[in-house]
């Protein structure tokens, strides 16, 4: 089962883990091989052509190091505007 079935919370979502994953400085392989998926499938998540599943999602929050949860509230420009303001 997709975690996010509507289009609008794929993309956001993807843009969290884009980001996220930026900011960890993690290449989309890495992330990809410990996911066990290919890097176009990581790539299709982050552009939120296709949705991701729950366990997924636990494992990809593992890969970062975080709650999954903050994966799904992370807002990437607050954090622009946070670094800007500095």
């Amino acid at each position: 089962m997709l975690y996010h079935q509507r289009k609008s919370e794929r993309l956001q979502l993807g843009k969290n883990i884009k980001s996220i994953r930026g900011m960890k400085g993690l290449p989309l392989k890495y992330v990809a091989n410990e996911l066990g998926m290919s890097i176009s499938n990581l790539s299709n998540i982050e552009n939120g052509i296709t949705g991701i599943e729950l366990k997924t999602l636990l494992k990809l929050a593992i890969v970062f190091g975080i709650d999954y949860q903050q994966i799904q509230v992370f807002n990437p420009d607050k954090v622009i505007e946070m670094s800007i303001n500095i």
